[in-house]
């Protein structure tokens, strides 16, 4: 049996696509990281709270060729454990 070869766009591409999406179009708090689990690597949206309706719609999994994970966290996790400016 074969299975066709499935085309992943480069990690920045994807990174680029996504923040231009959740600036534009979702305007929620969010981040994004690449992790790794049994299937291989994948991206991951975080979200507080909840994971905003634009967002179920906009960003669905495959993305660019890549398994795309919307994570839910707590409020204030981001800020605490993503900051945006890390201080030196």
């Amino acid at each position: 049996m074969k299975y066709e070869q499935k085309i992943k766009h480069p990690k920045d591409d994807v990174d680029d696509k996504l923040h231009e999406l959740c600036i534009a179009e979702i305007g929620e708090e969010y981040r994004v990281l690449w992790q790794s689990d049994d299937g291989g690597n994948h991206v991951c949206v975080y979200f507080e709270e909840q994971v905003p309706k634009k967002a179920k719609q906009i960003l669905r999994s495959p993305f660019m060729g890549w398994r795309l994970i919307k994570v839910i966290v707590p409020a204030g996790y981001l800020a605490v454990f993503y900051p945006l400016n890390e201080k030196k």
